[in-house]
């Protein structure tokens, strides 16, 4: 079964969720977006922090060959933990809905300003992502692959919600 998301609902004071559609079935789903607590944020805060002071002036001495390998391995490990993420943290249980043509047809309509969104999103990480690597290369300071492999996880988790086929649905 391959979702496709067509609509995000997002507002401040309610609970967020996504509708997708199986093209194979033409059936469509509803899922709640999970809310993450902040006492995630703040358990992770202050030691990634600490962290981050203690590696700032750290710097490699090792050959470009082996920090292009070192980087690669940072990349593909930050693409299995987005995807990893995606796939736990983001939406709750499906459940399925049942709506007629039309409605499916307005959802899509209305979900193509969320898509271009998505999308901008995502090449503006992939730049950023970008960015760090070139900045670590430039100065060699750890800090910049932290912050790429973090910006990697966010890349990736947006790009899981653009599949093919629903790029293909609103071209």
């Amino acid at each position: 079964m391959k979702l496709i998301p067509i609509y995000t609902q997002n507002f401040k004071e309610r609970q967020n969720f996504t509708i997708f559609i199986d093209k194979q079935t033409n059936r469509t789903y509803k899922a709640y977006q999970k809310e993450l607590s902040q006492k995630y944020f703040w358990i992770a805060f202050f030691p990634i922090l600490a962290l981050l002071r203690g590696i700032k002036d750290i710097s490699p001495s090792i050959s470009n060959l082996m920090v292009i390998l070192f980087i690669l391995c940072l990349v593909g490990i930050g693409i299995v933990s987005g995807m990893l993420f995606y796939k736990k943290f983001v939406y709750e249980e499906l459940r399925e809905i049942y709506f007629t043509e039309a409605e499916v047809k307005d959802y899509i309509e209305r979900g193509e300003k969320v898509f271009k969104l998505e999308v901008s999103i995502a090449l503006i990480s992939f730049c950023i992502v970008l960015l760090l690597v070139y900045l670590f290369f430039v100065f060699k300071n750890i800090v910049f692959l932290i912050f790429m492999f973090f910006s990697m996880i966010f890349f990736i988790v947006y790009l899981c919600r653009l599949p093919l086929e629903r790029i293909k649905l609103y071209i």
